[in-house]
């Protein structure tokens, strides 16, 4: 079982009865989901709990046919808004169910051998014909601080790759999935230099008045494998070759110099270190919406069920 720990406004959501009057009923769930993943039944179980009052909401759906939902036909093929999945309730493979329990619902959610003491008191169970979303997104396919739609990612093809996808160091891996856009082996993430609300425009730029004097276009650090425009590669600047560029200096001329990557005074060539792994982990967002459910108590039109996210590790592999 996956754990989250982001917390999410509680929402109350409105019941239209039978006879047309709509009541106000606040289910107080905080919608941060979890899920239970039983292979041996075949089950995928999204779910959420709280105590005071001890109740539940959960969302029962095959394995077979919706791994998409967590894992995307092309992984890397998310449209700007998200991938979207809909499936139906039908009251038996695919359930959604509101429960009251006398005690805390997590001795029975998930468990094999439920704990004792702990039953459910109300059951309701969705009818047949509510209907399921799910958006699946991720704004940033490397997780490497710039958005996709920033990294020259292009439009999808029917085949749902990105043939026009930018490559900036010309590794085979394009930026959209690159951890080192420009293969100096000083990470995207840690080359970008933005406080919290800037955006990639203002991405960090050493050498940007010297570019500007030399009638160059300006390159932020992030894809410019010359970041301080000495002459020197940046990845050359590595003087103990330990394919780590902040742990040198040049230790002649002014007191607490930068690294040799962002020192124009420091223009030694030395043996760059090995590439640094392609390795990122990205953080995937389920958001699951219901569309008019009727849950015995009073038909809702629309229940935000909540959001499941965890996080899946990647590797690319360079072009020899």
């Amino acid at each position: 079982m996956r754990n989250i720990l982001f917390i999410f406004f509680i929402g109350i959501l409105a019941l239209g009865c039978d006879d047309g009057d709509v009541f106000e009923v606040n289910f107080a769930f905080d919608e941060v989901l979890d899920l239970c993943e039983d292979t041996n039944v075949g089950n995928y179980l999204l779910y959420e709990t709280k105590m005071d009052p001890s109740e539940s909401r959960s969302l029962l759906f095959p394995i077979a046919g919706n791994t998409d939902v967590f894992d995307p036909p092309v992984y890397n093929s998310l449209e700007p808004f998200g991938y979207t999945k809909e499936l139906t309730i039908n009251g038996t493979s695919i359930r959604f169910n509101y429960r009251t329990y006398n005690g805390d619902p997590d001795n029975l959610i998930c468990q094999s051998i439920p704990d004792p003491g702990t039953e459910i008191l109300e059951d309701y169970s969705a009818l047949a014909g509510a209907n399921v979303i799910f958006l699946t997104t991720y704004e940033d396919d490397d997780n490497d601080g710039v958005p996709s739609n920033d990294e020259g990612r292009g439009i999808r093809a029917e085949d749902g790759t990105y043939p026009d996808a930018i490559d900036t160091d010309g590794d085979g891996i394009p930026n959209y999935l690159d951890q080192d856009d420009d293969n100096d082996n000083v990470l995207t993430i840690n080359e970008i230099g933005l406080d919290e609300g800037e955006d990639i425009a203002d991405a960090l730029n050493t050498d940007l008045e010297l570019e500007i004097a030399n009638g160059e276009t300006p390159v932020p650090n992030y894809l410019d494998s010359d970041d301080d425009g000495d002459g020197t590669p940046t990845i050359n600047e590595d003087e103990n070759s330990n394919s780590l560029l902040t742990d040198d200096f040049n230790e002649i001329g002014e007191i607490n110099p930068p690294p040799r990557y962002l020192d124009v005074m420091a223009t030694e060539f030395f043996t760059a270190g090995e590439l640094l792994e392609n390795i990122y982990t990205r953080t995937t967002v389920v958001r699951v919406t219901l569309n008019d459910v009727n849950l015995g108590i009073g038909n809702f039109d629309e229940i935000e069920l909540g959001t499941y996210t965890f996080p899946t590790v990647f590797a690319e592999e360079e072009d020899e």
